[in-house]
Formats: C-alpha cells, sequence, structure tokens
C-alpha cells in the first residue's frame, strides 16, 4: 500500500507543479557496446528528448552492412528539480554481416516541421573466436556428427542441440550451405531436459542425415540459430505503469553457432568390385517367393523380391529377370517405400514378374543378384535368390468338332451324296413362343405409390449433393485451399497498385501466410529463404528471394522506402517460379 501511495503523489506532483519551460528537443543515437562479433546482435536505441511524439521514425544512416530488426517503440517520461522531460526511444537490434569497423549514423528525426540530427557511433566487429559459440551460457547450440570419416553416399547423423534456461521462440536454423553435401531432416525436433554442469536446461534437438557426394576433406558449419530471447528484466512497477501499451515486445534476438566440424569422406574401394555395382551404400537384405510352385499350362505364376535396409535407398535398381525361354513373362511396376527415423533414412523395394508357362514340364528359375557396399564392414556384399523350379501340368484342351465324309461314302459314280439335315445346336437367344414373354419388365414402377419417388428422388438427390457442396465450399479447409490458390493473385493486385518497401514485405508475409498456411508475424529475409526452401522451392531461387527482402530492407532502414517498381516485379517474377517449382 506504501508503494502505492508513493506512486499516486509522485503522478499528482507530475501534474500539479509547473514546468518553468520547454525542454530542449534533441536526439541521440546509443548501441549497447562498442565491439561485437558477426554472431553477435547489438541493441541500438535513437531517443527523441522533449517530446512524447515525433513526425515520423527516425532515418538511421550508416546500416549497410547489418541485418537490422525492429525492436519496438516506447514513450518515457522524467522529472529532474521538478521540471518534467518527455521522450520517445525507439529500438532496434543489429547483426554484423562482416568484421571491421563502421561508423553508424546519424539518426535523423522530424519533430514539429524541424529535422534533428543525431550524434554517430562507431562498432568495431572483430571475427569471433572458436569458443564463442560453444560457451555454457543461458542459451547455446552444440553440433554432433555420428562419424566424421565416412565412404561417398554413406549417411551420417548430424544432430543439432539448443540448450537454453530462458524463454525462447521464433526460432530460425541455418545450416551450412557445403557442396556435394545434403542434409535431410529426420522427423520432427524433440524436446526434453537435460542436465549440464550441475544445471537444468531445456533441449531442442533436430537430426539429419549427412550424405556427401564426392570424396575429400569437408568443414561442416558452423549451423547458426535465431531466436527471440525473453527474460524478465528488473523494471520497477513505476516503469511499467509509463511504458508505452504499443511498444513492441521486449524480446531480445539472438543469434548462437556452433564449431565447424570436420569431415573425411573416403571414395569407395575399387578392389572386390562386382560389375554392374549401381552405387548402393548402406545395408540391406533381399527376400523373394515364388506363388504357386505348381501351375498348369497357360496359367501364371508370381515372382516377388522385395529388397530392403537403411542407405541410399534410391539408388536400388529396377532389377532384370533374366531371359526364361519357357514361359512369357510380364513385369509390374516397382514400388519404392521410403522411412525415417533416429538412425536415417531407409526403405523397401518390391519387384514383381507374371510367369506363363506355355507346356508342361519341371523348370528351373534363374537365380537374381544385387551387389552393395556396406560401410560397416567396408566390403562389397552381394544378395542372391534362391533357385526355384516351377512344376507345370497339361492344360485343360478345346474339344473342336469337325465334320468330315467318311471313307466311300456318297453315290457309287463317285459323285457326292446329299447329307442328313441334322442339328448341331441352338440359337444363343431365347425363341418366344407365347405373347406373354413380350411383357413390360418392372411395370409396377410406372404405377401406384412407387411412381413418385422414381419421378421425385432424382431431384431429392441432386438438392441434397447441392447443399453438401455449399457446405464444403463454406468449410475451413476449403477457404484455406481457396487462398492458398489465390495467394499469388492477391500478390500481383497488391504490387501492382504501387507499394512502399515496408508494404512491400507485408504483402510478400501475406502471400507465404495463405499459400502454405503459415502464421508468420514479423518476416526476415532468412525466415523467407527458409520457408521457400522447406516447400520445394529450388535453392538459388529462394536466396535470390532473401537477397530482395534484405534490399528492401536496408531501403527502408535508411528512410529511402521508395515506390520502387522495379523490385515489385522482380519480386512477382520470382515468386511465379516459385508456383512452379513447387507443384
Amino acid at each position: 500500500m506504501k508503494k502505492i501511495a508513493a506512486v499516486i503523489i509522485l503522478i499528482l506532483s507530475c501534474l500539479l507543479v509547473p514546468v518553468p519551460g520547454a525542454a530542449e528537443v534533441g536526439v541521440t543515437l546509443r548501441l549497447d557496446r562498442a565491439e561485437a562479433t558477426p554472431a553477435d546482435t547489438v541493441r541500438m536505441q535513437v531517443s527523441v528528448s522533449g517530446t512524447r511524439d515525433s513526425d515520423q521514425a527516425p532515418v538511421i544512416r550508416g546500416l549497410e552492412s547489418f541485418h537490422v530488426t525492429r525492436g519496438g517503440t516506447s514513450s518515457r517520461v522524467q522529472i529532474i528539480n521538478g521540471k518534467m522531460n518527455a521522450g520517445v526511444d525507439y529500438s532496434y537490434f543489429i547483426q554484423p554481416k562482416k568484421t571491421g569497423t563502421f561508423t553508424i549514423g546519424p539518426a535523423e528525426a522530424e519533430v514539429d516541421g524541424t529535422r534533428l540530427t543525431s550524434n554517430t557511433v562507431t562498432l568495431d566487429v572483430k571475427e569471433a573466436s572458436r569458443q564463442s559459440g560453444t560457451g555454457r551460457g543461458t542459451v547455446f547450440i552444440e553440433a554432433l556428427l555420428s562419424s566424421d570419416d565416412v565412404y561417398t553416399e554413406e549417411q551420417a547423423i548430424y544432430t543439432i542441440k539448443l540448450f537454453y534456461r530462458v524463454g525462447v521462440d521464433n526460432l530460425s536454423l541455418d545450416l551450412p550451405e557445403v557442396e556435394h553435401v545434403t542434409f535431410k531432416q529426420l522427423g520432427r525436433p524433440g524436446e526434453y531436459q537435460a542436465s549440464v554442469e550441475g544445471k537444468t536446461y531445456g533441449v531442442v534437438e533436430i537430426r539429419y542425415a549427412l550424405v556427401a557426394s564426392r570424396a575429400g576433406t569437408y568443414a561442416i558449419g558452423p549451423t547458426t540459430m535465431k531466436m527471440t530471447v525473453r527474460q524478465r528484466g528488473t523494471r520497477s512497477r513505476f516503469d511499467d505503469f509509463f511504458r508505452d501499451p504499443f511498444a513492441g515486445s521486449s524480446g531480445r534476438p539472438v543469434t548462437v553457432g556452433t564449431d565447424p566440424i570436420e569431415l573425411t569422406v573416403r571414395d569407395l574401394p575399387p578392389a572386390g568390385r562386382p560389375a554392374g555395382f549401381s552405387g548402393l551404400v548402406g545395408n540391406f537384405m533381399m527376400e523373394s517367393t515364388l506363388e504357386p510352385a505348381e501351375v498348369r499350362a497357360g496359367e501364371s505364376a508370381t515372382l516377388t523380391i522385395r529388397v530392403s535396409g537403411r542407405g541410399n535407398v534410391r539408388r536400388i535398381p529396377d532389377l532384370a529377370l533374366p531371359e526364361i525361354p519357357f514361359a512369357r513373362t510380364y513385369c509390374d511396376q516397382p514400388v519404392l517405400e521410403t522411412t525415417e527415423n533416429d538412425d536415417g533414412i531407409g526403405g523397401t523395394k518390391t519387384m514383381k514378374w507374371a510367369l506363363v508357362p506355355e507346356k508342361a514340364g519341371h523348370y528351373d528359375v534363374t537365380p537374381i543378384t544385387l551387389s552393395f557396399f556396406n560401410p560397416d564392414t567396408g566390403r562389397y556384399t552381394t544378395l542372391k535368390t534362391p533357385a526355384y523350379t516351377l512344376s507345370v501340368s497339361p492344360g485343360e484342351k478345346q474339344e473342336i468338332i469337325s465334320l468330315q465324309a467318311a471313307p466311300g461314302a456318297g453315290k457309287p459314280d463317285g459323285g457326292s451324296a446329299k447329307q442328313e439335315v441334322r442339328q448341331v445346336g441352338t440359337d444363343i437367344l431365347p425363341i418366344h413362343t407365347t405373347a406373354g414373354n413380350l411383357a413390360v419388365p418392372f411395370r409396377g414402377l410406372a404405377t401406384g405409390w412407387r411412381l413418385w419417388p422414381c419421378v421425385f428422388g432424382p431431384l431429392f438427390v441432386y438438392l441434397a449433393l447441392l447443399g453438401g457442396m455449399r457446405v464444403y465450399t463454406r468449410s475451413p479447409e476449403h477457404l484455406s485451399q481457396l487462398r492458398s490458390r489465390n495467394a499469388y493473385r492477391s500478390l500481383q493486385k497488391r504490387c501492382h497498385r504501387g507499394t512502399g518497401g515496408t508494404d512491400l514485405i507485408d504483402a510478400f508475409t501475406e502471400y507465404l501466410n495463405d499459400r502454405f498456411g503459415l502464421s508468420i508475424g514479423v518476416l526476415t529475409a532468412n525466415d523467407a529463404m527458409r520457408v521457400l526452401r522447406e516447400q520445394g522451392a529450388r535453392t538459388d531461387t529462394a536466396d535470390h528471394i532473401r537477397l530482395i527482402i534484405q534490399r528492401i530492407e536496408q531501403s527502408v532502414y535508411g528512410g529511402e522506402d521508395p515506390k520502387n517498381e522495379d523490385v515489385a516485379k522482380e519480386l512477382l517474377k520470382l515468386v511465379k517460379g516459385v508456383e512452379k517449382e513447387i507443384r
């Protein structure tokens, strides 16, 4: 109660004490540090004193070498020696793109029609040390590799673990781009708790299957993760009372990274390589069946072969059935089913053939072989189906009746004798011998009470289907599909109206949300690239769009923010390409 009374007295004193004169209006630019690394996020604040509102957000020079994120706006009131001084603070978070010494500022703000200019600040950006990404602070990230010495096309499990002891959200992971190395995420991220150095951390674990297509030595990393860290500060209730309710989130963007991991990739050994080796690497097994093993001539038996295991399953070849002289063969379309688990990518490929023997006998089906390289043993392995024997019994013969004249039959002079007419079969159609057979079938449906369902039944069915279609078209699923189909058209309309940089980013954010059913609030350039790549867009297309978003952000924060039709046309052209790539 004493604290509340003190606050009330302080508020009344602010209202009753006369202000001798208006406070001086000015603009000040500050950074929370003078040195940083490319992995750090620096807080930048522009303070406009002497007013609680400016005509527009300040324009800050010298941010071309930084990624910029808006942090929010807050108003403040200070009372010093009975004089009340108001101000407004604009917060930003900047992350360096490269090392060097940079001069930031001045910041320019317009207050009551007067253009005010701030001071400039200097930030020294140095290369991070190897230990900067793996410190045991409140938030850190680790990368683990199941094996750092593998063969080409062999899977290695690349695991990312985020450890945190504070509230984090808006996670965004950027994997390293390494030529000839691909990453495939395995399932959904896992969450659990772990103890590190006696402290309990929450852990987010993401696993990837890493495959290198060419021999060599690679540096994997660093992998970076961006997030918003939310931690309760030490602000007083009085500060919260005067805080602007429309100010942005108090979360701080943070970027953490892993140390690089060296990976050695070896070529498959030439010694012992089987002829016709398809490049299959992993651990596989082969099963086969021949059913039935006994058939009649003209009937079919099915030979089925299943190849399953873990590895580069898409390299499982379509096996060829050797020529079978005793039967006709028909091949089904092979079916490949892939699976993903914590151990990597696996799958099963099923191949079937129909064998139709033409004559009776006992026949041997030639075994089929498959070779693969097993990285666990470092050797090539050849699988072979068993030798099957197909027993074929005689098939059923159709009796063919032929009429021939008996020898010596006929007239004595050798002429042809008359044959007695006899019935050799019956007509396939029935012969109607009475008028009753000509009666109209289902005549009862055209009279009495049965007539009305026949007449009005189709109408009721049509109305029911029509009502069902209307309910479907208004369902949330249908509306979501409709927004997805119209996302590009909506983006076209907004771009053709001529928009500024901020509106263009908002329009592209709305396109991503509608097209892919997302709920992105604030879109960054890296977020846009990540979403497009996850949805199937090409890497170069997604990266080009990332560069355009960065260019737009720089123009906005640099105060230019023009209605640039060329940028809008270029963005539309790229989005049109994305539409074709993700179909």
